[in-house]
């Protein structure tokens, strides 16, 4: 092997170290790199987890966010549809004071004890009573997006439509009470009182201060009446008066833009006309006299109830429930800015 060739071998193996020292050095680097940009993908994950489970933690034992969904509690809360624009809301959005009553120990499981019971006058939100879970572990995953969402995304639907697994009501009765509703007003008649007296001075005599409307107004009760009344007695083979005719097909003229109905009347006074047509019929008999002598409160319930009576899904269809199943109050609306403010 002369000079030449040794001079070209040691010049060609100089370029190959070269070649794989430039390559390791790059493949180190690179290295580097990737261990540096997953080391801030870690560091970012890890914050947001953080960020996740402090969330969790205030909204799951301190305050939580929630979204108004309906118009059930106008004027106080404002969500749903306009009634007289028909035009949809921004709904108000509320941080609702969870310790106060005793948040639950894990998301629909067990309760820790609070510093006091909901009191009569107070917006509380519970658990609605007719929502069926579609199974635990939904449940779990539905209520923490919920809460890291800040109530931006809501997994329940039935129908196309939100199915509300929390409501957020008035808690109007409790303790022994009797309520009774005609044509959407309330009376209310405390334990070991004999008389009912109408919501509005027991409130002036009670010292509460809330605001509660009926939209429904009396014509458009007497053309509900006379309607039952008509068919009832079409469905008996009885004759019908002119008047109540009349009465029946009157128009009922509105402001209103949202249709609604007030089903709770309806029922009351469709099972009076059966009584009065079917005496003899115990079924009827029995459901009219729980009408007659209204909603009774046991001792450790509460009766929770829309401000809007003439447009709220609440207590009088679905009755009172436990004190313990009061989850949290209202306690601040944040937005929209314009409308923000304690919760009275």
């Amino acid at each position: 092997m002369n000079a030449q060739t040794i001079s070209n071998f040691a010049d060609r193996l100089v370029g190959w170290t070269e070649v794989l020292l430039t390559h390791r050095a790059r493949r180190i680097e690179k290295k580097k790199r990737k261990q540096k940009k997953r080391g801030v993908v870690i560091e970012w994950l890890d914050a947001f987890l953080w960020a996740v489970m402090v969330v969790l933690l205030l909204n799951q034992y301190l305050l939580q966010a929630y979204q108004i969904p309906s118009g059930s509690m106008r004027p106080t809360l404002i969500g749903g549809i306009d009634p007289y624009s028909g035009q949809r809301s921004t709904s108000d959005r509320i941080f609702v004071d969870k310790i106060t009553f005793g948040p639950e120990a894990l998301p629909g499981l067990g309760k820790i004890k609070g510093f006091r019971e909901s009191r009569r006058g107070e917006v509380i939100i519970f658990e609605n009573p007719e929502y069926d879970s579609p199974s635990l572990a939904h449940e779990i995953t539905q209520r923490i997006l919920y809460m890291v969402t800040l109530s931006m995304v809501d997994l329940n639907r039935q129908n196309g439509e939100t199915a509300h697994q929390f409501l957020i009501k008035r808690q109007v009765a409790e303790d022994g009470d009797t309520v009774n509703f005609r044509r959407g007003f309330l009376s209310l008649k405390n334990r070991g009182e004999q008389e009912f007296i109408p919501e509005e001075d027991f409130k002036a005599l009670s010292g509460l201060e809330y605001e509660n409307r009926v939209l429904l107004n009396e014509g458009y009760y007497e053309k509900q009446e006379a309607a039952l009344e008509l068919l009832r007695l079409e469905d008996a083979g009885l004759p019908l008066s002119a008047d109540l005719k009349a009465r029946s097909n009157a128009p009922w003229v509105s402001s209103l833009k949202k249709t609604m109905r007030d089903l709770y009347a309806q029922n009351r006074v469709d099972m009076e006309r059966l009584e009065i047509l079917y005496p003899q019929n115990e079924a009827v008999s029995r459901a009219h006299a729980a009408y007659e002598q209204g909603i009774y409160v046991p001792e450790g319930w509460v009766l929770p109830l829309g401000d809007n009576r003439s447009d709220s899904g609440d207590g009088r269809y679905f009755g009172p429930i436990p004190q313990t199943d009061v989850l949290g109050r209202a306690l601040f609306l944040y937005w929209p800015l314009g409308r923000a403010g304690v919760i009275r």
